[in-house]
């Protein structure tokens, strides 16, 4: 530990910090770039979007957006800082002097998982704060007052060959599983068609596994009086997963929030396995952006004068975009339930750790 804290281990984690920052200020101008664009072209077509509502919408995204490319910046910052070390000579400076190819990877992984820990405790609250506003401004773009649900509401609609319910509430609960001021039109199928048989006025519907559960309802049927009744359960054919997942947005929910939302969601009997996904992926993301730190430093070690550095750079590369698409391919897994969550999230991170270790055995040990 004492070399983290040497003249050489600042100088080291400097120049890895420098790069990763030079790279991110690159990303980051294209990302709003592309990004404005996208807003301009997918919601100015449908609404008249200034190019300075354009710009809002985009930078209430970037910190989420930040968060999903960074790997890929402490890939290429790392691989930059160790390639300006290569040509100019202060690689084979440092190797010389007997300094291990080990000790590289030390500071540009530490700086990465320090930097995994402050994203995910800083930035993915701001960046989930941003994205629900973010959702908000665009569907109050999309369909002026939609947003706070003064003109249409939810909608959802269920039902099977005996009939259909149509569902009208004013507002969905934080956990997405409760509809306030929740209207249920029932129809019945005689002789193939539909006819309305009664209708439901609830202050509270909650989803539960199998059916509704009404509070404060009254109930009107044709050629009857209303009647008010304090608790009713209606059965439901609708996949309480699938509503979550509709009305909750991952990328709305904060590092923070994530655990107290997870329990309420399964006392409640439901399945969050996407949001179990996300909060274990964030757990593991200090992790990633260590192994892709150290990537990017193990593939850049190759000493100019042997050629092949930019075969080198490319592989690593080429790996670090593997371990995204697979990372990306579990996740799939899991939502669909074939494996678990934690594999999902941390298989990636942790493979990607064992392949830096293995090339710099490799370019250290023979």
């Amino acid at each position: 530990m004492t070399f983290l804290f040497s003249r050489i281990g600042r100088y080291l984690f400097a120049r890895t910090f420098g790069g990763v920052m030079i790279v991110l200020i690159g990303v980051l101008a294209s990302i709003l770039l592309i990004d404005l664009v996208e807003q301009m072209r997918d919601v100015g077509t449908r609404s008249e979007l200034s190019l300075l509502e354009a710009l809002r919408l985009t930078l209430l995204k970037t910190p989420t957006l930040v968060e999903q490319t960074l790997p890929f910046v402490v890939l290429a910052g790392a691989m930059m800082a160790i390639i300006g070390l290569n040509r100019s000579s202060e690689l084979v400076a440092l190797r010389a002097a007997g300094i291990s190819a080990w000790r590289f990877l030390l500071p540009s992984a530490l700086l990465a998982a320090a930097l995994g820990v402050a994203v995910i405790t800083t930035l993915n609250p701001l960046g989930a704060y941003f994205y629900s506003l973010f959702e908000e401004v665009k569907a109050e773009e999309l369909s002026p007052g939609a947003a706070d649900g003064q003109q249409n509401g939810v909608w959802i609609r269920q039902g099977d060959q005996r009939g259909q319910v149509v569902i009208h509430a004013d507002s969905v609960g934080e956990n997405g599983a409760t509809l306030e001021g929740a209207t249920f039109i029932f129809f019945e199928t005689r002789e193939e068609t539909l006819r309305f048989t009664r209708r439901i006025r609830a202050e509270r519907a909650e989803l539960r596994p199998g059916f509704w559960q009404l509070t404060n309802l009254v109930e009107a049927t044709p050629g009857a009086r209303p009647v008010r009744q304090p608790n009713l359960a209606i059965p439901t054919t609708l996949d309480s997963s699938e509503l979550l997942d509709r009305f909750v947005n991952p990328s709305t929910l904060s590092f923070w929030s994530l655990p107290t939302f997870i329990a309420e969601a399964r006392q409640a009997g439901f399945a969050p396995t996407r949001y179990e996904l996300k909060w274990q992926m964030l757990l593991a993301y200090p992790i990633l952006l260590a192994a892709m730190a150290a990537m990017g430093a193990s593939f850049s070690l190759q000493l100019q004068r042997l050629g092949n550095l930019a075969q080198w750079g490319g592989a690593g590369v080429g790996i670090g975009l593997f371990l995204f698409f697979y990372s990306q391919l579990a996740g799939a897994f899991a939502i669909n339930q074939s494996v678990p969550p934690a594999v999902a999230a941390w298989s990636a991170p942790v493979a990607g750790l064992f392949i830096a270790l293995a090339i710099v055995a490799f370019l250290e040990d023979g």
